[in-house]
């Protein structure tokens, strides 16, 4: 787990228009970045 004001680790994932998103994108701003595993899954 990070720490509160740790670095964003880097990442490549597409947002909802399937528009490819990586960590340069939000550069220079306060971002909080949530990963949610299995969800939307029968898990």
């Amino acid at each position: 787990m990070l720490e509160v004001g740790a670095q964003m680790p880097a990442f490549t994932m597409r947002n909802t228009q399937r528009d490819e998103v990586t960590q340069d994108d939000f550069a220079g701003s306060i971002t909080v970045l949530a990963f949610y595993p299995m969800a939307f899954t029968g898990g």
